[in-house]
């Protein structure tokens, strides 16, 4: 009896617990990531510190075989990596205004790759705010705000096509 008492209340804290993203950018990215989730050939995030790492690439696009977490009380963080090499990686925080807000970051999700090989996707523009605006589909919260004003509670259709990941501009001289 003391086991299952043990067991149970170890899941009940497991749940308590609010597992977040921890995204990780090459040094001064700035544009779309693409998150694939649920993609059986990929490698399960790795938690560190109580949350799930997302290492992003230059590329923009990295895979998972894990499902997404929502929850609108995680408290997501954003760095920046001065190095490529894990033995020398420094992190610093993404600016916050770089970042939105709320569950999805101004992002969306699919159910699909965009091409991209099996699984669904998460599309996340990471930048400044005098960027993000100039950006098609970059605050995904604002185009549904805009297609509901005209089409009430109608469905709204996924983006075709798919924003590309990658960095939309260089960092800048070194």
């Amino acid at each position: 009896m003391a086991v299952l008492v043990a067991v149970a209340l170890q899941a009940a804290t497991a749940r308590s617990k609010r597992p977040r993203y921890i995204f990780v950018l090459p040094d001064g990215y700035v544009g779309w990531v693409q998150i694939v989730f649920n993609d059986q050939a990929a490698t399960p995030l790795p938690m560190r510190d109580g949350g799930y790492v997302i290492d992003i690439p230059e590329s923009g696009l990295t895979r998972t075989s894990d499902l997404r977490v929502h929850d609108f009380k995680r408290q997501d963080e954003f760095y920046y990596h001065s190095s490529p090499t894990a033995e020398t990686q420094e992190l610093g925080k993404v600016p916050i205004e770089n970042v939105l807000p709320g569950d999805s970051h101004g992002g969306f999700g699919v159910m699909d790759t965009g091409g991209r090989g099996k699984g669904y996707s998460w599309f996340v523009f990471v930048g400044p705010p005098s960027i993000r605006s100039k950006v098609p589909l970059a605050d995904w919260d604002k185009e549904v705000e805009a297609w509901r004003k005209v089409h009430w509670n109608e469905r709204m259709p996924a983006p075709d096509p798919y924003p590309s990941p990658g960095r939309l501009q260089s960092k800048g001289p070194t």
